[in-house]
């Protein structure tokens, strides 16, 4: 069976590229999507992204090559949000 990842992104203003706050596997990645549930984040699912990101430490930047998909997620993210208010 294969492990499941999860990660969790953000981008703060000033920062040059969005980063990873907080990534895990499996009871781990099943937490951060608890996490992001209870405070009402939309998770979006993402295996191979999820893979990939799961090489990058917390707090570190994501790699441009990345930066299309996350951008995509983040933008979904934010609006989804926003949209619920």
């Amino acid at each position: 069976m294969e492990e499941k990842k999860a990660a969790a992104l953000g981008y703060e203003p000033g920062d040059y590229a969005p980063k990873i706050f907080a990534k895990g596997t499996d009871v781990v990645a099943d937490a951060i999507c608890k996490i992001a549930q209870e405070n009402r984040i939309p998770i979006v699912k993402s295996p191979h992204l999820a893979y990939s990101l799961s090489e990058i430490n917390p707090f570190d930047y994501i790699p441009e090559k990345y930066w299309t998909a996350v951008a995509e997620i983040l933008r979904f993210v934010y609006e989804t949000r926003r949209n619920d208010e």
